[in-house]
């Protein structure tokens, strides 16, 4: 029978599952309460993740408690409650447990030096000696030796596993997933949805090592490794194929040892196993840390990737994990993306980048990430944090409902791939020598990337066939190749060098069946073939030489849409629009009729583009499905052109569209006529002259101040500068912290004003010469965040705050950060007692900057100078092109402009929308003359205005709601606004473990806020 799918109101299991950071002193009833507001925002679930200022103890009874609280919460919500399986990340240590167990468990490298026979001295870490052109000596020098020797051993990281060993793992499982099994009770188990695992890995500094590898490579080949064990890193004669052989093998005991052991431990328990590796972006970086990326996907329940930073999500990274999901047969496939996108990633940019994702067909997001806590380093750990902090929370229910509308549909849809691309990692392990930045590495990625632009450009669905997977489960059947549940009829070869023999043998037999192989000329090496790292037979060249071959992917790609007249076709100005990307899923049943969605994105994250859409005629009209209710419409303008239904689609910058082509229309379908507000002419232009109505108040953040430490001298600096300083202290000390601001003569000395602290109860408080109390007021924005009322003391001119306490660490905390240096699992779990953080000032303030400006890239702007506090904002006129500059700096809330306007008769008659240019804010919400007109969270920036305006005096509202940005920064970077924050971005100086800050700058850099271009028309 088919599935009925809820599109007005989405199942859980399709809606965003956040990472939720558990980061702090864990109250049950706080975590109650932050899965109902999770519940309300629309969020399907959550993965109860501890993370960097962790401060209950991971696995602990408390910690427990905390689970089990949260499992009984979702359960009476019914969202979908997960596990994170480690203290941190990387996955597999088990909270230091396995690691802790001894050099068998720990990771190891290999490693290899020259030196002199007679200097050799005993190691336990030496693997074998060599003469220095690779010759196996033995274990042992003999006794008398002299000159020249190659040492290969192994280096040893004592602060991560050995991933590789069946029982290390398995030592995983039972400090871990066993744990949580036995210790959850019963009756809560079946709320529990199953867990994730994050980054595994073999290793990240080059070639690897494990003490099982030698029986491994002999069971596997029948060879023994040590007498090649110098093929990896020296040209030797069979180097190739050596360097074949291991990376094969790493990457199936990666596989089998890591993953399906966990995999099969999950389905025994009724668990789901979810998570995504590291470094899957491309041949050299998946190379040493997974030995090969596709294979792991495989034993996945829901396959997963992530994307960092505020850019263009990988489309190799996004193949190759879409073709081993459908190839395995998973129908949901994972995403955790946002992460060091920065404080200013809002609806728009969310939505930019999960549609990508959407487009190439992965349909499950995990946001990153959702702080319990900002206070301290966790409002710096890589954000956003999008949580309940975020002045637009009562907004995301919006959001997550289309995610998952649009996951659900591409989840429950059934998929066509025409078109397979072979994977070129096995001509690419030939070239790797421990060296990440060898060319020919990155030679055989771009290959691989040209191939998927130029498909993706032609509307062409493709996967990849990973040789290890297409090993285990290709053949030829039907005259299609398949692997596993998924058949192709046509195959492409990218510039490569070297096949399996079970590739080599399954694309004779398609080829033998009638079907099309295209290949790539090799420009890099263009003589080189081989199968399995050994010289290639000759009547296999041949046989290759003789298919059809092109002088690029591009041409490849065209020829393959030769082929393919069935296809989406998508044009601008007549020639296919290689910015837009899209997918599409059959369904016997959808709405009560059968027919086909499509998906399609545009890439372009500033840039509209307005094209024409042939889609095949898999029925008789094409529909909309509307992004936010899921309603269907029915769309005017389609013409018929042979096989295909056309019609012109405006695109704004970052849109995307959901269209169904059915059988038969939908019920009650409203005819929906799509145009371009931005094609239309203006009837009229307004000014960006407005009146500030009401904001939810103004802040100023103070992150600059003078300290002292045990009495010395004082010392003036940033804030950022003064929690490391005084951990390479190593002791505890007394600290005093003093604050200063200004106060304009026009400032109103009546009205209140706060002051924004975390920790207030750990300070002694005076300001302009009075100790006061700190009565804490409540939480501005997030719980660490409390509000004081200063003291009736404020004076025009310089105002002083002072701040005194015991700065505090436990000794443990200099330990971890000792271990810190060594690896990122120590540095992922550490924690403070005491922090030094910025203040802010809240209240009915203007605040007036002193000083030149300078414009930055991104709508950004940096300021040069002081602030001072002055009048109120309220009533006061403003240029809405920047609000900023209107004196809301480091404003963060909900702020109202107003303006009134007129028209005639004829200009009412002739208006039919409102447009403008969005500059910095989450959304605008637009009334006029009383009448909610709508609110913009994404592209196109246009609200139909023709049934609210009238002749004569019009007044128009939008409320602007903000972000975090301009409150916490980073505000210092000399880069400006930046798409990749991460903690270092918010430091002028190394930090406790020693890694470089970025380059700084003193001025203040904010994203402008406001709207610019109003325009009716």
């Amino acid at each position: 029978m088919a599935q009925t799918l809820n599109l007005a109101n989405p199942p859980a299991k399709y809606r965003p599952v956040p990472f939720w950071s558990w980061n702090e002193k864990l109250d049950p009833e706080v975590l109650r309460e932050q899965v109902r507001q999770m519940h309300e925002a629309g969020l399907g679930g959550f993965f109860m993740h501890a993370r960097g200022g962790l401060q209950t103890a991971y696995l602990s009874e408390e910690w427990m408690e905390c689970v089990n609280a949260c499992l009984d919460e979702a359960g009476k919500l019914g969202m979908d409650a997960w596990l994170y399986d480690e203290n941190g990340w990387p996955s597999g240590f088990g909270g230091g447990l396995v690691n802790g167990l001894g050099v068998k468990h720990q990771q190891k490298y290999l490693r290899h030096e020259i030196i002199d026979a007679a200097e050799a001295c005993k190691d336990d870490t030496t693997i074998a000696f060599y003469t220095t052109d690779g010759a196996l000596i033995g274990r042992t020098l003999p006794e008398g030796s002299t000159g020249p020797v190659l040492r290969c051993y192994y280096e040893i990281n004592p602060f991560y596993v050995d991933n590789l060993d069946a029982e290390v793992v398995a030592e995983f499982i039972r400090v871990t997933h066993e744990f949580y099994y036995r210790t959850i009770p019963e009756e809560l188990l079946k709320h529990l949805k199953g867990i994730f695992s994050d980054e595994p890995q073999l290793s990240r500094k080059g070639l690897l090592w494990s003490f099982t590898l030698e029986e491994a490579y002999w069971q596997a080949y029948h060879r023994e490794l040590l007498p090649e064990l110098p093929m990896l890193f020296l040209g030797m004669e069979g180097s190739d194929g050596m360097r074949i052989r291991f990376w094969k093998l790493a990457a199936r005991l990666f596989s089998v040892n890591f993953m399906k052991q966990i995999h099969d431990w999950c389905e025994e328990h009724g668990w789901m196993l979810t998570g995504h590796h590291v470094l899957e972006e491309s041949c050299q970086s998946q190379l040493s840390s997974n030995g090969a990326i596709m294979p792991q996907y495989q034993y996945y329940h829901i396959p997963g990737m992530d994307h960092l930073c505020r850019t263009e999500p990988s489309p190799v990274a996004m193949t190759q994990l879409m073709s081993a999901a459908m190839q395995a047969g998973r129908k949901q496939v994972l995403t955790e993306s946002f992460a060091l996108s920065g404080w200013n990633f809002n609806f728009s940019g969310m939505k930019w980048m999960y549609q990508q994702q959407l487009a190439h067909g992965v349909n499950l997001l995990c946001p990153h990430l959702q702080g319990y806590s900002l206070r301290g380093l966790r409002k710096r750990d890589y954000p956003a944090s999008l949580f309940v902090h975020q002045p637009w929370w009562g907004d995301y229910a919006k959001l997550n409902g289309y995610f998952g509308r649009a996951g659900m549909l591409l989840a429950e849809g059934e998929a066509s791939t025409p078109v397979l691309v072979i994977h070129p990692l096995s001509s690419a392990w030939k070239h790797y020598t421990g060296d990440d930045h060898e060319p020919k590495l990155d030679f055989y990625t771009q290959t691989l990337l040209a191939t998927t632009r130029a498909l993706d450009a032609l509307q062409i669905p493709h996967h990849y066939a990973d040789e290890q997977l297409a090993e285990d489960y290709g053949c030829v059947e039907n005259g299609e190749i398949r692997i596993g549940e998924v058949a192709y009829e046509l195959v492409i070869v990218p510039q490569l060098t070297n096949f399996s023999k079970k590739t080599a043998e399954l694309l004779r037999q398609f080829a033998a069946a009638g079907g099309t192989v295209l290949t790539v000329r090799n420009r890099l090496e263009p003589d080189t073939l081989t199968i399995d790292g050994e010289a290639a037979p000759q009547e296999f060249r041949d046989w290759f030489a003789q298919l059809p071959a092109c002088d690029s992917e591009a041409a490849a790609a065209e020829i393959a849409a030769e082929q393919l007249p069935g296809r989406v076709m998508i044009t601008e100005h007549g020639v296919p629009a290689r910015r837009l990307v899209g997918t599409y899923r059959d369904f016997r049943e959808l709405d009560g009729r059968s027919g086909r969605f499509h998906f399609i994105a545009n890439l372009q994250y500033n840039q509209p583009c307005n094209v024409t859409i042939a889609l095949p005629r898999t029925g008789r009209q094409v529909e909309v499905i509307d992004p936010v209710t899921g309603e269907f419409s029915l769309l005017s303008g389609v013409r018929r052109s042979g096989n295909h239904l056309v019609f012109d689609y405006p695109f704004a910058a970052g849109d995307a569209a959901m269209f169904f082509v059915a059988g038969h229309p939908a019920k009650h379908a409203p005819k929906l006529h799509v145009e371009d507000p931005f094609a239309l002419p203006p009837v009229k232009r307004l000014d960006n002259g407005f009146t500030i109505r009401e904001d939810s108040g103004n802040l100023l953040t103070l992150d600059r101040c003078r300290y002292r430490v045990d009495g010395g001298e004082w010392i003036a600096d940033d804030v950022s500068v003064i929690h490391g300083r005084l951990l390479n202290l190593k002791h505890d000390c007394d600290l005093e912290l003093e604050f200063s601001f200004e106060l304009a003569p026009d400032f109103d000395f009546n009205a209140p004003l706060t002051l924004v602290a975390e920790t207030p109860e750990r300070y002694r408080f005076n300001f302009n010469g009075h100790d006061f109390d700190a009565e804490d007021g409540g939480p501005l924005f997030d719980r660490a965040f409390r509000r004081i009322a200063l003291p009736a003391a404020l004076r025009p001119g310089r105002n002083v705050l002072t701040m005194k306490t015991r700065y505090h660490q436990p000794e443990e905390v200099y330990a971890k950060l000792e271990r810190a240096k060594q690896f990122e699992t120590e540095y992922n779990m550490l924690t403070f007692d005491s922090e030094v953080e910025s203040v802010y000032l809240y209240g009915d303030f203007s605040v007036r900057h002193s000083g030149r400006t300078e414009e930055l890239i991104r709508d950004a702007e940096r300021f040069h100078g002081g602030f001072e506090l002055g009048a109120p904002l309220a009533g006061s006129r403003a240029d809405a092109a920047d609000l900023v500059r209107a004196g809301m700096p480091f404003f963060a809330g909900k702020v109202t402009l107003y303006k009134e306007f007129e028209l005639t008769a004829d200009e009412a008659e002739a208006i039919r929308y409102l447009r403008f240019a969005p500059h910095g804010a989450n959304s605008f919400a637009v009334r006029i003359n009383g009448e909610n007109a709508g609110t913009c969270f994404w592209g196109p920036y246009a609200l139909r205005a023709d049934e609210f305006l009238r002749a004569g005096v019009n007044k128009l509202e939008i409320e602007l709601t903000t972000s975090l940005r301009n409150l916490l920064g980073p505000h210092h970077l000399e880069e400006g606004e930046s798409y990749g924050v991460h903690t270092l971005s918010f430091n002028r100086e190394a930090n406790a473990v020693g890694w470089p800050a970025p380059a700084y700058n003193p001025g203040y850099c904010f994203v402008k806020l406001g709207l610019t271009e109003l325009v009716l028309a």
